[in-house]
Order: C-alpha cells, then sequence, then structure tokens
C-alpha cells in the first residue's frame, strides 16, 4: 500500500519526493529496532517502499533476506557522500528511551565513523560529545559500544587519516 502511494506522489515531484525518501532512511532503519513490534515492521516495509521507490536492489534485498545486520554499511555504501548527514541524523537518536533504538544508532555512527576518512574535527568533536553520557548508559550492550566507539574515534588511527594501508598499520603498532 505505502509503495504504490509512493509511486503515485512520485510522479508529480520525483526529485522533491527522491530527496525527501533519502531523509527517511536512516529514521527508518532505528525504528526497524522498536520494541514495538507492530512499528518495526511499519518501518520494516517503508524501508521496502523507499527501496523499491529508489530502486536500490542490493537494500531491497537485504531487507528481503532480513538481513539488517548489513543494512547500515548498505546505506553507507550506495551514499558516501552523505555520511555527515546520516551523523546528524543519528545524534538524536543516542537519546530515545528505548536502548534498541539508541543501541542502532551507536552501531550506525560508529560504522560511520571507521567508514569516513575526511571527516572533520569538529564533526568528530560533536559525535564525541553526543556518546559519552552513553557510556554510562543503563544497558550494557549500549553503555559498551559507546566506549569502544568513542575509544575507536580517540584513537590515533582516525585522527591522523593515513592514506596508505602500510601507514595505518603502522600508525596502531607500538
Amino acid at each position: 500500500m505505502l509503495a504504490e502511494l509512493l509511486q503515485f506522489v512520485v510522479g508529480r515531484d520525483e526529485k522533491r519526493m527522491r530527496k525527501e525518501v533519502w531523509r527517511a532512511l536512516v529514521p527508518l532503519l532505528f525504528r526497524m529496532s522498536d520494541q514495538v513490534p507492530s512499528v518495526a515492521k511499519a518501518s520494516r516495509e517503508a524501508l521496502l517502499a523507499a527501496a523499491e521507490l529508489l530502486k536500490w536492489k542490493t537494500l531491497k534485498h537485504l531487507l528481503q533476506r532480513e538481513r539488517l545486520w548489513e543494512l547500515g554499511a548498505c546505506l553507507l555504501q550506495n551514499s558516501r557522500s552523505r555520511a555527515e548527514d546520516f551523523i546528524h541524523q543519528s545524534l538524536p537518536y543516542l537519546q530515545d528511551p528505548q536502548a534498541n533504538v539508541r543501541l542502532a544508532a551507536v552501531r550506525f555512527i560508529g560504522l560511520i565513523t571507521r567508514r569516513l576518512r575526511e571527516q572533520t574535527t569538529e564533526s568528530q568533536a560533536d559525535i564525541l560529545s553526543a556518546l559519552q553520557p552513553l557510556e554510562k548508559d543503563w544497558d550494557i550492550s549500549v553503555s559498551s559500544l559507546a566506549a569502544r566507539t568513542t575509544s575507536i574515534l580517540r584513537s590515533p588511527c582516525v585522527q591522523q587519516r593515513p592514506r596508505g594501508l602500510l601507514r595505518a598499520l603502522r600508525c596502531c603498532w607500538p
């Protein structure tokens, strides 16, 4: 039903609609982790409709096969230029009341920061300040993942952003 509605609306202003669909991908990704089954299911269906609208076969395939852990990587692989926007969209979800949603947001931010090479220092500082309170989260999975992600962000390998593989390995050796 949603897919049919999206197709109808796209015909009117396709460019604008695609832009809005792109903006909805990250929130839908996080809401798939919602504790309320109907919300998680509706988010999955909406994400599937978005994949169809965007003609994104890989995303659609991952959703159909229920390979949810790969969705974040899929988003980043096809839209690396939107990584900074994805980070800013993710930050409010770090304060979500549901631990599952916070965990999904931390996981996605960690994935983005590991893949971003030209991340600005300001952006990195924003991420660190948003993750820091989560290191004391009541949910152990959220707090440990936030602590690991913070540690990775502060490591010299991420901060120096070496270009070559050997240089990247060399910065981590004692």
